[in-house]
C-alpha cells in the first residue's frame, strides 16, 4: 500500500507538475547571473551554562558553533543549484552526506518550479525556517528535528504573494538501519500588506510523517510573521503533532518573538517558547521527549558593523532561562537551565564567477 501511494504521487509529479524545493532562510540567495558564488559562513561563541544553579563546565567556555562552505549559481536560465557543506556538524552515520545540509538543483518555468536533491523538509514555522547559524536557543522540536533529507518537490505560484509546494522526502525518522520511511509535505507561503504599515507573512504546512513502516504521525505547523513599520517584527509559531494512538493536542510546540530594529546596525529581541509531549504510546518516535513540558524565555541583542550583499559581520549577546522538565538529557536546555552567550558571526563571499 505504501509503495503504491509513493509511486502514484511520484507519477503525478513526473507527469505534469514541476518539482520545487522551498528554501528556508539558509537557502535564499539574491538573484545573480553567476555560474558560481562561493561563500564561507562561521560563528564563534563564548557561553555560560548552569543547570539548577550548578555550572556545566562541559558546555561553558569558547565554542565553535558553526562553519560551512556554501556555493550557489545559475547553470542556465531558470536552472539553479545550491550546495552547503557544514563542517561543524557531527556525522551520525559516518558518511559524507551527514554534513551536507543542502545539495539541490532547481528549475523555474513561468509559475512552476521544481527541485530535487538534499533539501529542507517542508515544515512550517519561522523558528524552523531559520538557518542553523542564526538559531539562538531554539525550542526543543527545532533542536532535535532532522530537517535535511533527500527528496523531490513541486511548487506553483498561486499569486505573486502566495506559493504552494508539495514535497516527498525521506522521513525525518529514517535511520541507517531503515531508510525506507517517507514524509509527505504540503506547504503554503504567503505575504500580504494589511495596511501601509502592516504586513502579514505566513509559512503553514501539513505533514504526514512515517515514523515506523506503515505508521504516520500528522503535523500541523502554522508560522506567522507580522511586520510593523519596517522596525518591529512579531513572530508566532504554533505546531501540534498527532500520533495514531494518541489524542490530539498532546504533543505541541509554541514560539513567540518580538524584535525591534532600532537602526540598521542594532536589533533587540525577546523570545519565549514552550514544548510539551503528554503522549502515552511508548512506540512513537518524537523530537520532544515523552513527558517533557519545558518553557524557554530569553532576550538577544545584535550589532551589525558590516552588512551588505557580499559580507556580513554580526556580534550578539544573549541570555535564556528554562522552566519545567525535559526528559532528553542530550539537550542543552534542561530543568532550570541558565544559558548566556556572546558571539561573533560572519559571512564572507570568497569569489564569484560569471
Amino acid at each position: 500500500m505504501k509503495l503504491m501511494k509513493t509511486a502514484a504521487l511520484a507519477a503525478m509529479l513526473i507527469s505534469g507538475v514541476a518539482l520545487y524545493a522551498a528554501p528556508n532562510e539558509s537557502q535564499r540567495e539574491e538573484s545573480e547571473d553567476h555560474l558560481i558564488s562561493l561563500d564561507l559562513e562561521a560563528r564563534l561563541d563564548w557561553q555560560l551554562v548552569k543547570h539548577q544553579g550548578k555550572l556545566d563546565n562541559s558546555q561553558s567556555g569558547f565554542i565553535g558553533k558553526y562553519i560551512a562552505l556554501k556555493a550557489h549559481g545559475e547553470l542556465t536560465e531558470g536552472l539553479t543549484y545550491t550546495w552547503r557543506q557544514r563542517f561543524s556538524r557531527t556525522p551520525k552515520d559516518n558518511t559524507f552526506w551527514d554534513q551536507t545540509d543542502i545539495l539541490d538543483v532547481s528549475y523555474k518555468h513561468d509559475k512552476f518550479d521544481f527541485g530535487a536533491g538534499k533539501q529542507v523538509v517542508l515544515i512550517g514555522g519561522y523558528e524552523y525556517d531559520r538557518a542553523p547559524i542564526n538559531l539562538m536557543c531554539p525550542n526543543l522540536f527545532v533542536s532535535n528535528v532532522a530537517c535535511y533529507q533527500f527528496g523531490v518537490s513541486a511548487g506553483y505560484e498561486l499569486t505573486p504573494n502566495d506559493h504552494l509546494a508539495f514535497q516527498i522526502s525521506q522521513s525525518i525518522f529514517a535511520t541507517p538501519a531503515d531508510r525506507n520511511l517517507y514524509s509527505y509535505n504540503l506547504m503554503w507561503r504567503g505575504g500580504h500588506d494589511l495596511t501601509d504599515m502592516l504586513r502579514l507573512e505566513t509559512i503553514w504546512s501539513i505533514n504526514e510523517v512515517e515514523f515506523v513502516n506503515g505508521k504516520y504521525c500528522n503535523y500541523i505547523a502554522l508560522g506567522n510573521k507580522l511586520l510593523i513599520d519596517d522596525r518591529f517584527t512579531v513572530l508566532v509559531d504554533l505546531m501540534t503533532r498527532t500520533y495514531p494512538d494518541n489524542r490530539a493536542f498532546k504533543n505541541n510546540t509554541f514560539m513567540g518573538e518580538f524584535a525591534w530594529k532600532i537602526n540598521p546596525k542594532w536589533k533587540v529581541t525577546g523570545k519565549v517558547s514552550y514544548d510539551c509531549n503528554r503522549g502515552v504510546n511508548m512506540t512513537d518516535k518524537t523530537e520532544v521527549a515523552r513527558g517533557s513540558q519545558l518553557a524557554i524565555v530569553g532576550a538577544v541583542a545584535e550589532w551589525y558593523p558590516i552588512s551588505n550583499r557580499k559580507h556580513l559581520l554580526k556580534a550578539h549577546a544573549a541570555v535564556f532561562g528554562s522552566y519545567g522538565s525535559n526528559y532528553n538529557t542530550a539537550d542543552l536546555m534542561q530543568k532550570d537551565t541558565m544559558y548566556a552567550s556572546i558571539g561573533l558571526t560572519w559571512h564572507m563571499n570568497l569569489f564569484n564567477f560569471k
